[in-house]
């Protein structure tokens, strides 16, 4: 539920900007105090909302940009990169591919690679209703099909019969 609110808190801040005939530094100002006092309802790290919207200030200078661009659209831009930013963890996906045959040299361990006789804890998070238990299990199936030995652990302390469905 906390998510469907920030969502829809951030997504009404963005279009009072459409309503505006002329988007400038109190428009914008107005629009970050919206999206900042929904990231904080939401239990943001207060310094992570500040970051973003320094960020988002720095990035969108309404006063220099040009008279034909659209600055609804570049602030939407710049709002949607610094939460992706935050979000991010900085390492890139590990990917699943083959090495060459041609390949004689060792291949580093890949962040996010799993490898044979290490614990791993892979955590499944989402609204409700989305599908977390059949995604968990058909997970959990995959790996017990390459010979790996997974367990399910359910921590749901709001569906109380979801540990019969595992």
């Amino acid at each position: 539920m906390v998510l469907n609110e920030l969502g829809s808190k951030i997504t009404s801040a963005l279009q009072a900007l459409s309503n505006q005939m002329v988007i400038d530094e109190a428009v914008l100002d107005a629009c970050l105090k919206e999206i900042c006092a929904a990231l904080l309802q939401a239990d943001v790290n207060v310094r992570l909302v500040a970051g973003l919207r320094a960020n988002i200030k720095k990035r969108v200078n309404v006063e220099e940009l040009a008279a034909g661009l659209n600055k609804r659209k570049i602030i939407e831009k710049a709002v949607f990169d610094e939460l992706c930013s935050i979000l991010d963890s900085g390492h890139e996906a590990a990917k699943d591919t083959k090495p060459s045959k041609d390949s004689k040299q060792q291949q580093q361990p890949r962040v996010g690679e799993l490898k044979k006789g290490k614990t791993h804890v892979v955590m499944f998070v989402g609204l409700q209703g989305s599908g977390k238990t059949t995604t968990c299990t058909k997970y959990a199936y995959h790996y017990k099909k390459k010979g790996w030995k997974p367990a399910l652990v359910c921590a749901d302390t709001f569906r109380a019969g979801e540990w019969q469905l595992l």
